[in-house]
């Protein structure tokens, strides 16, 4: 019990996290690259993922997933194994871009840079990673976890449940490319974009947040997207 409560207090330092970063865009507005972002940043939607990430603490703890500040996990776990994983997929992000490649846009981006510059790329995306895995980690796995091992399955199955939830969350960055893809395919050609999909750095990197989840807490998904947001976002994107 204590242990949870220490996650509740870190739980709610975080959301007063997004409700600083949401005062210092009233006073200094910023463009949002992408079509929609405003609404990620109003005050009843912090409210709602405020609520949403509180039920996936809950549901968190009964299906096996550690705590924020879990005694049983080291600080190299937690901290030091996400962030290097986050950097090198930023590496990897940014590489064929320095290397020439083009980069492919975002379907709902409103310009060709999809990036905010610096120094506001910092609260920015830092808002954006807690935002997404909240919302994707906490709440949405935890709930499929909970809903198939715990209510549908009685307590049984709760490693199955867990890959099924990771997967099926792991759609959600991607799916925006994949609904444009199959706008301009045949269904032949669909399953060739699925494939590509699931074998793509977008849904892997998903899935390992995920699994980051599973064995090391909240934390861990939530410093290895900041990690590649620091590279993509906020080094390669905010300043050039």
């Amino acid at each position: 019990m204590k242990q949870f409560s220490t996650s509740i207090r870190i739980y709610s330092g975080l959301i007063f996290l997004l409700v600083l970063v949401k005062l210092l865009f009233v006073i200094f507005p910023v463009a949002m690259p992408v079509a929609g972002n405003e609404a990620a940043f109003s005050p009843l939607t912090i409210l709602i993922i405020a609520v949403m990430g509180l039920l996936g603490l809950l549901m968190a703890r009964r299906t096996g997933f550690p705590e924020i500040l879990d005694e049983r996990i080291s600080n190299r776990q937690r901290f030091l194994i996400p962030c290097v994983i986050g950097l090198v997929y930023g590496l990897a992000t940014v590489a064929p871009l320095l290397l020439g490649n083009s980069n492919r846009v975002h379907p709902l981006a409103v310009s060709a840079d999809i990036h905010v510059k610096f120094p506001f790329s910092i609260p920015y995306y830092t808002y954006g990673a807690l935002f997404l895995e909240i919302f994707l980690r906490l709440f949405c796995v935890s709930l499929l976890v909970w809903l198939i091992s715990n209510v549908i399955l009685r307590g049984r199955g709760q490693t199955a449940a867990f890959w099924f939830a990771a997967l099926v969350v792991a759609m959600y960055e991607p799916m925006p490319y994949l609904m444009q893809d199959f706008a301009n395919n045949t269904a032949a050609g669909s399953v060739w974009v699925i494939l590509k999909t699931v074998a793509g750095p977008l849904f892997i990197s998903n899935v390992a947040a995920a699994y980051l989840f599973r064995r090391y807490g909240f934390l861990a998904p939530f410093v290895m997207r900041l990690s590649h947001y620091l590279i993509w976002h906020i080094i390669y994107g905010g300043l050039t």
